[in-house]
């Protein structure tokens, strides 16, 4: 009769010792959580989260909160939470959990201080060779982000490769004479979108890179390729401003201030259909407001049944100018 009993209790006691991501995924995150923990009184936005897994992340993005009146890239260590609803929190015992993940990604702080300086700093963007492109370069990460220290803004990066970080480096194939920023990555590597206001108005810009065998993809195929073409996306692209450009698979959400959305920056998607971005549709007044919504990115929870989001808005309630946000995708 115990051993009985121990066999039905058995699975019970299992489940209930899986982490909330087993157990709490499966509620879609319907409501806009402000990330109080990581906000300040000035602008915070131009967000970048990290690969995650078992609940571990990091979040790096422009704030004001140093410089006050200059945006620089700030770093905090991360870790999802679950109190009734999925939220985001900062996590500083890097000797304990998670050990791993963070020390993985620990030389973005540094990378991020050397992209800083007086002047702003936009549109981080971090790149793991290894855990995002399943590149052999176990240990190699690249910041890209966007600056203004010449006037215009031009797109760089900054490498941690064998170890080392170096210098920032001009990521040339993209940069214009005008204002170029936000560049996202397809997985494979052979895909770079960014945006640009090199023809008037900021529109959104493709790079098509020949990747035959992804797995060899380097760091220097991806910056530096040998060939490549590029064009604007015209089914994207509108006379108005369409912005901050983030991909992942078949979709893209941007951010455009045409005139059908609920006021200033509204975010929208795309689907990716036989080689062709589809209509962009508005995400709605459940994420959009009369307020700008801005620099949308995917978060890349693997654990998660749905896709998260984390955007910056100005709307009302923040604690001041532009805070970031999270909520639920889709459904």
């Amino acid at each position: 009769m115990r051993r009985i009993l121990i066999c039905l209790l058995l699975p019970i006691f299992i489940v209930s010792c899986i982490p909330f991501f087993s157990e709490k995924d499966g509620k879609f995150l319907s409501e806009v959580v402000n990330l109080e923990e990581f906000n300040s009184e000035f602008d915070d936005y131009n967000s970048d989260i990290a690969y995650n897994k078992s609940g571990q992340t990091h979040l790096l993005f422009s704030s004001k909160r140093k410089k006050k009146n200059l945006l620089n890239l700030v770093y905090f260590q991360a870790e999802f939470s679950y109190d009734g609803r999925l939220g985001l929190k900062r996590y500083d015992n890097i000797a304990t959990k998670y050990k791993d993940y963070f020390l993985h990604y620990h030389p973005t702080l540094r990378m991020a201080e050397k992209a800083n300086g007086n002047f702003n700093v936009f549109g981080p963007k971090t790149i793991s060779l290894s855990r995002y492109l399943n590149a052999p370069e176990r240990n190699d990460l690249l910041l890209f982000y966007a600056d203004d220290y010449e006037g215009n803004l031009e797109i760089k990066y900054v490498p941690y490769l064998n170890s080392k970080i170096e210098e920032p480096v001009k990521f040339n194939i993209l940069n214009s004479s005008a204002d170029d920023a936000y560049p996202t990555f397809s997985r494979e590597g052979d895909k770079i979108y960014f945006c640009s206001n090199r023809e008037g108005n900021f529109d959104i810009y493709e790079v098509s890179i020949p990747v035959t065998v992804p797995l060899n993809l380097t760091a220097q195929k991806l910056v530096n390729p040998e060939n490549y073409t590029i064009r604007k996306v015209e089914e994207l692209s509108t006379p108005y401003d369409d912005k901050c450009p983030a991909i992942d698979g078949n979709k893209m959400i941007f951010v455009s201030n045409k005139p059908d959305g609920f006021g200033g920056f509204d975010i929208y998607e795309s689907k990716l259909v036989k080689g062709k971005w589809q209509t962009p549709v508005n995400l709605g007044n459940r994420i959009n407001t009369r307020n700008d919504e801005y620099r949308p990115i995917f978060v890349d929870a693997q654990a998660f049944s749905y896709q998260l989001l984390v955007f910056s808005s100005n709307r009302p309630g923040g604690k001041g100018g532009f805070d970031l946000y999270m909520t639920g995708l889709e459904d």
